[in-house]
Parts: C-alpha cells; structure tokens; sequence
C-alpha cells in the first residue's frame, strides 16, 4: 500500500481516535467506498482541474452533507492537496486501522454474482466462528467461480465454489481412471 495513503489514513484514524468515534468514521468510510465505486464520476468531480479547489470543495460539502463534518474536512484537505486519486486506498488503510483497533480480521469473499447483504452476514458469522475473531469481508465478483463463494482471509481459503467442487471431481475421476 502506498505510504501516503497510509498516512492520510493515520491520520484520520488519530482524530477518530481522539473523538472515540472510530466505529462511526469506519462506517462513514464504508459509505463513502460504496459511493465511489458505484459512481465513476465522484473522483473525477473532486479531482477536476476545471474547477478551482474552492468549488471542488463546495462540491464535497454538498455531495457528503449527511456525513460528519470531521471527515467532510478531511475530504477537503484531500482535495486542497491534490490527493483525490488516492482517495481509494487511503480509506481501504483507514479501515484496516480500524479494524486492526477493534480486533477484526480483514478477508475477501468471491462469487459469481453480487451477494445480498443477508447471505453475505451469515457467511461473515460462520466465518467468524470458524476464525474465533470478528470478520470483515470484502466482496469481489469472479465469474470463473459459476456458482458458490471462495472467502480468503489471511492463508485460510475456504472455497465452496462450483468451479472448485468440478476440479476435485475432475481429479477424483482421473485417478480413477489411473
């Protein structure tokens, strides 16, 4: 990970910490994840060099108004300092932070398609119950998979995908044969 985006996200980390609202600001990363990745045009906003830094800001300000003024001034200093392209990996360190804080691990699930949000919990706790810690999982699709999910967290693989049940039938089935 880059050095800068780990300290942005040292430092928005110190002043969650400072404000005892580590799980708040974690939450508001999240969101504001979700809104960069499922608007292209978000970063592109930000970073625009058409307009001054002044209405790049006012834009953060009315893009993000629901969200604590803390991490809307810490958009802004991303801005102000022409680091929206990184804006990305700085919350993915900063949620790394903060998971490391609350004693959680990090892993990432894949499927085939998009997972709704109960499915996804459920495979979180019994993941949790496997690795006796609280996990947070990132999701990615992988279309190779057909069906199923393969959740990675640390060197732990748990793959329950149907393209990896078709490869163990598929080498049963050879050394049969052998």
């Amino acid at each position: 990970m880059l050095e800068l985006a780990q300290n942005y996200a040292s430092a928005l980390f110190s002043i969650a910490l400072d404000d005892n609202k580590v799980i708040d600001y974690q939450n508001e990363a999240k969101e504001l994840r979700k809104i960069i990745k499922n608007n292209e045009d978000f970063i592109l906003l930000l970073d625009s060099r058409f307009l001054s830094v002044i209405e790049r800001m006012h834009n953060a300000e009315l893009i993000l108004k629901g969200f604590s003024p803390d991490i809307v001034n810490f958009i802004k200093i991303i801005i102000k300092h022409n680091r929206v392209n990184y804006l990305e990996d700085i919350l993915v360190a900063f949620n790394s932070l903060c998971n490391e804080n609350q004693d959680i691990v990090e892993g990432l699930i894949y499927s085939a398609f998009p997972l709704d949000e109960t499915t996804l919990l459920k495979i979180k706790n019994k993941i949790s119950q496997i690795e006796n810690h609280k996990v947070d999982l990132i999701s990615k699709i992988d279309p190779s998979l057909i069906g199923g999910v393969k959740v990675v967290i640390n060197s732990h693989v748990y793959d329950g995908s149907i393209k990896n049940q078709l490869e163990k039938m598929q080498i049963n089935l050879l050394r049969k044969e052998l």
